[in-house]
């Protein structure tokens, strides 16, 4: 279970407010230190990613990367590794793909079907050993056919989630919560499984949360004190665009995807 959080601004003075007032996030790292990164963009518009795998709030480069940001959008993740999955620099958020970034909360499991389907599809290739990044590598292939990213995440999550009925039909991932940004927008998805929340965390604990200011969006999770914010609908992708942080609530789509009732 991991710590999201992703920030769109009119400019980036108003970006610089919302990081500047971060400590209560990154305080979170107690917990949740396995791993940090931060994705932006540059002047020149390249993605730009940086990532540790100590503590953020013990590591002495979180800092300096969150004072490097520019512009007016980011994304920073605080990783809490699932068992088994070694705390590793390449398991560490967000992942980038061209202009693209990813970052994921939560926890699935990945069947032999699903690997032979990703490897025998030629998906985006695997720096890593995390389920998270299967995840951002099926939204990026179902990007190519919809060239629409709330189908696209709609459609990776409920792919996940059909792959896992094959062998158990009450059986759901526990959490496939995720932020993604783009040069044009921030998307942010929320679908979790209340049954299968850890023991040693709180009811809310795969909540996403959307706080809209007159000078900046603010997506992110819970245990994080953040004024006015309000839980992101199940299954429904929420977009906040760049240039005008318009937020627009996509249809919820049902478990299975949009082809299913």
């Amino acid at each position: 279970m991991c710590r999201l959080l992703g920030v769109v601004a009119s400019d980036h003075a108003a970006l610089r407010g919302v990081l500047d007032s971060s400590e209560g996030f990154c305080e979170l790292s107690h917990k949740h230190k396995d791993g940090w990164g931060v994705a932006w963009y540059d002047p020149e518009g390249d993605l730009a990613i940086v990532k540790g795998e100590l503590p953020a709030w013990s590591d002495p480069a979180y800092e300096p990367s969150l004072a490097a940001v520019e512009r007016d959008i980011a994304m920073v993740h605080l990783r809490r590794a699932s068992v088994g999955i070694p705390v590793e620099l390449r398991n560490c958020h967000p992942f980038g793909e061209g202009t693209v970034a990813f970052e994921h909360n939560g926890q699935f499991d990945v069947t032999e079907r699903m690997r032979a389907y990703y490897a025998e599809n030629g998906l985006r290739p695997l720096g890593g050993t995390t389920d998270s990044e299967l995840y951002f590598g099926l939204v990026l292939d179902f990007f190519s056919r919809t060239g629409s990213w709330p189908d696209a995440i709609v459609e990776a999550a409920a792919f996940v989630t059909r792959d896992l009925w094959v062998d158990d039909p009450a059986d759901n991932p526990n959490a496939l919560n995720c932020l993604l940004m783009t040069p044009d927008a921030l998307y942010g998805y929320s679908q979790w499984e209340p049954s299968k929340i850890q023991p040693d965390s709180g009811p809310d604990a795969y909540v996403l949360r959307l706080a809209q200011r007159p000078d900046s969006v603010v997506v992110t999770s819970t245990h994080w004190a953040v004024d006015a914010a309000v839980p992101l609908p199940e299954r429904a992708v929420v977009e906040v665009a760049r240039d005008s942080l318009e937020v627009t609530v996509h249809d919820p789509a049902p478990l299975g995807g949009r082809g299913t009732d």
